[in-house]
C-alpha cells in the first residue's frame, strides 16, 4: 500500500473516531452508554422495532440490545409486545415516562444533526451516503477475502519488535 492511500485511510479512520467522540461526549451528559444511546435513537426513529431490527440496523450485538431494553424495562420506560403469527418475535414500545426521557436525551443530538446537515446541500448529503455505503461493502467484501486469524503458534512477546 501506497503511503498517500495509507495516509487517506488514516485521515478516513480519524473522521469516524472524531464523529464518535462527539457523540460519546453529547450522551456521556446523560450518564448513558453510548450503546445505550443508539438504542434510544432507534426506537424513536423507527415505528415499531423489535430487538432484531434495532441489532441489524445499529449494528449492535444481541446481547447488548438485550440487556439495554430489559434494564429500560426494569425501570418503566418500556413494554414489548409480542408480534402475532410468529414464535417469539416482540416489538419494543416505549412507555409514556419512557418518551419523555427518550426525548430529552436525543432531541439536543436531533438539534445537533439538524444543525449540520442544514450545512450541506442535499447534493452533498447524498453522495455522503451514498459513498460510504460503497466504501463498507468493499471493506466488508475486503475482510470477506482476507485471512484474519491468527496463528496459534505465534507466542507474543512485548520485548520484541514487529
Amino acid at each position: 500500500m501506497n503511503q498517500e492511500i495509507k495516509r487517506t485511510l488514516e485521515i478516513m479512520n480519524q473522521r469516524v473516531k472524531e464523529m464518535t467522540a462527539i457523540y460519546h461526549h453529547a450522551v456521556s451528559q446523560y450518564g448513558i452508554s453510548d450503546n445505550e444511546f443508539w438504542v434510544w435513537y432507534a426506537l424513536l426513529a423507527e415505528s415499531e422495532p423489535s430487538q432484531q431490527s434495532i441489532c441489524e440496523m445499529w449494528s449492535l450485538s444481541k446481547q447488548t440490545v438485550n440487556s439495554i431494553i430489559y434494564s429500560m424495562k426494569r425501570k418503566g420506560l418500556v413494554y414489548l409486545e409480542r408480534i402475532p403469527h410468529t414464535r417469539n418475535k416482540k416489538i419494543i414500545r416505549l412507555t409514556q415516562t419512557g418518551r419523555k426521557y427518550g426525548n430529552i436525551i436525543i432531541k439536543h443530538v436531533y438539534a445537533a444533526e439538524q444543525h449540520a446537515v442544514d450545512k450541506l446541500t442535499l447534493l452533498e448529503l447524498q453522495n455522503y451516503i451514498e459513498l460510504l455505503a460503497k466504501y463498507i461493502t468493499y471493506l466488508r467484501e475486503g475482510f470477506d477475502k482476507v485471512d484474519v486469524t491468527f496463528p496459534t503458534d505465534t507466542h507474543i512477546n512485548a520485548d520484541c519488535d514487529p
